[in-house]
Protein backbone atom coordinates (compact mmCIF):
# COMPACT_ATOMS: atom_id res chain seq x y z
CA UNK A 1 0.00 0.00 0.00
CA UNK A 2 0.74 3.69 -0.90
CA UNK A 3 0.99 6.68 0.99
CA UNK A 4 -0.40 10.30 1.08
CA UNK A 5 1.95 13.25 1.55
CA UNK A 6 0.96 17.13 1.04
CA UNK A 7 3.58 19.74 0.22
CA UNK A 8 3.16 23.36 -0.54
CA UNK A 9 4.01 24.70 -3.99
CA UNK A 10 6.67 28.07 -4.80
CA UNK A 11 3.35 29.76 -5.78
CA UNK A 12 1.69 28.73 -2.08
CA UNK A 13 -0.72 26.54 -2.94
CA UNK A 14 -1.32 22.89 -1.12
CA UNK A 15 -1.00 20.00 -3.40
CA UNK A 16 -0.81 15.93 -2.81
CA UNK A 17 1.81 13.67 -3.88
CA UNK A 18 1.21 9.87 -3.61
CA UNK A 19 4.40 7.41 -3.16
CA UNK A 20 4.42 3.50 -4.18
CA UNK A 21 6.02 0.28 -4.81
CA UNK A 22 6.05 -0.72 -8.45
CA UNK A 23 5.39 -4.40 -9.15
CA UNK A 24 9.50 -4.83 -9.33
CA UNK A 25 10.01 -3.36 -5.71
CA UNK A 26 11.21 0.32 -6.92
CA UNK A 27 9.94 3.13 -5.10
CA UNK A 28 7.82 6.07 -7.43
CA UNK A 29 5.73 8.91 -6.94
CA UNK A 30 3.21 10.93 -8.46
CA UNK A 31 2.59 14.69 -7.90
CA UNK A 32 0.37 17.25 -8.18
CA UNK A 33 -3.02 16.13 -6.88
CA UNK A 34 -5.16 19.34 -6.13
CA UNK A 35 -7.19 16.87 -3.53
CA UNK A 36 -6.15 14.39 -1.68
CA UNK A 37 -9.38 12.93 -2.66
CA UNK A 38 -7.68 13.16 -6.19
CA UNK A 39 -4.56 11.24 -4.59
CA UNK A 40 -6.21 8.67 -2.67
CA UNK A 41 -8.38 7.79 -5.82
CA UNK A 42 -5.15 7.39 -7.97
CA UNK A 43 -3.51 5.35 -5.45
CA UNK A 44 -6.46 2.91 -4.79
CA UNK A 45 -6.29 2.62 -8.82
CA UNK A 46 -2.81 1.75 -9.09
CA UNK A 47 -2.92 -0.51 -6.17
CA UNK A 48 -5.70 -2.06 -7.97
CA UNK A 49 -4.31 -2.30 -11.08
CA UNK A 50 -1.16 -4.21 -9.68
CA UNK A 51 -3.69 -6.65 -7.68
CA UNK A 52 -5.20 -7.50 -11.11
CA UNK A 53 -2.01 -8.05 -13.16
CA UNK A 54 -2.73 -5.30 -15.04
CA UNK A 55 -0.43 -2.63 -13.97
CA UNK A 56 1.43 -0.60 -16.62
CA UNK A 57 4.96 1.51 -15.49
CA UNK A 58 4.21 5.01 -17.09
CA UNK A 59 7.94 5.43 -18.02
CA UNK A 60 7.82 2.33 -20.43
CA UNK A 61 4.79 2.83 -22.02
CA UNK A 62 6.15 5.97 -23.20
CA UNK A 63 6.02 6.07 -27.53
CA UNK A 64 7.67 7.55 -29.96
CA UNK A 65 5.92 9.31 -32.72
CA UNK A 66 8.21 7.88 -35.30
CA UNK A 67 7.30 4.32 -34.04
CA UNK A 68 3.82 4.73 -33.63
CA UNK A 69 3.68 5.89 -37.15
CA UNK A 70 5.68 2.75 -38.59
CA UNK A 71 2.85 0.55 -36.60
CA UNK A 72 0.63 -0.31 -39.27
Amino acid sequence: MGSVYSYETASGARRYRIAYRRPDHSQTSERGFKTKRDAELRLAELELSKSRGDYVNPTQARVTVAAWGGRG
